[in-house]
């Protein structure tokens, strides 16, 4: 049985994509109960009564709290995990050193969603603790993989990973949000701008995604002296790649910083 600790949003989209897939035993315990009431209506998942109860029946362990509130946790359910649970963490920040240490357990899992996992278009990336064996490694994939695609990466890459993918889809949504904002300034109601922006940004993304690399899309779209020519040049006068270079350190910092790197 798989074991929710947490089931805000990504939990309750793992929660569904799982139950998707396959009908398999679920459990989950939030300190809400409207919460885990909705669960239990929606995906026909065990609800257990406290988070000590979610370890006892379960054989993988998914901790989705707050990063705030992991050592609480922790504390509450040391000495109930053992070599039986794989622990799997998509807490933002909490290293694997930190759970470990916590739970005096080795078969762990960082994971690292995103946004998109809840419209099953997410990307995931998983960073197991040395000495994990490939079958955990194949279980937690499986599990991520049911909402969107799943990576492996070393620990050390994930404050990359996180302003990358993590903060990426806030990135894109603001420059979309702009894109929207231009076009009602040129005279577009509100609706036809959305729809010509997000539709440009999937076609778009369905491209990139299909092998035609940034450089070759530009130079099909861009004639000389044509109006994509001229935009451009404005955004490069304002130094937006720059602008999304220096995001992205900056965003890779400060999950360095929030996790005590």
């Amino acid at each position: 049985m798989i074991g929710f600790i947490g089931g805000g949003n990504m939990a309750g989209a793992l929660i569904g994509g799982i139950k998707e897939r396959a009908d398999e035993d679920i459990s989950v315990y939030d300190r809400k109960g409207e919460r885990l009431e909705y669960l239990k209506r929606k995906y026909r998942v065990k609800v257990a009564k406290s988070n000590v109860e979610v370890v006892a029946s379960s054989d993988v362990l998914v901790l989705a709290v707050k990063p705030g509130n992991m050592a609480e946790v922790l504390q509450e359910i040391k000495g109930h995990v053992g070599r039986e649970h794989l622990v799997v963490s998509i807490a933002a920040g909490i290293g694997i050193d930190f759970i470990r240490e916590g739970l005096g357990v080795k078969r762990i899992i960082r994971t690292m969603p995103n946004a998109p996992a809840l419209v099953g278009e997410g990307v995931t990336v998983l960073s197991p603790l040395e000495g994990v064996s490939k079958r955990d490694l194949k279980r937690a994939r499986d599990i991520f993989d049911a909402v969107g695609s799943t990576l492996v990466m070393e620990e050390e890459k994930l404050d990359a990973v996180t302003a990358v993918s993590g903060s990426g889809p806030a990135f894109f949504a603001h420059f979309i949000e702009a894109l929207i904002d231009a076009g009602i300034m040129m005279g577009l109601s509100a609706g036809e701008a959305e729809d010509l922006a997000l539709r440009t940004g999937s076609g778009t993304i369905r491209m990139l995604s299909e092998g035609m690399d940034t450089l070759e899309l530009k130079r099909m779209v861009t004639s000389p002296g044509g109006t994509t020519a001229e935009g451009l040049y404005v955004l490069e006068g304002h130094a937006l790649k720059a602008a999304v270079m220096e995001a992205v350190e900056a965003a890779t910092i400060k999950s360095m910083e929030l996790s005590g790197r």
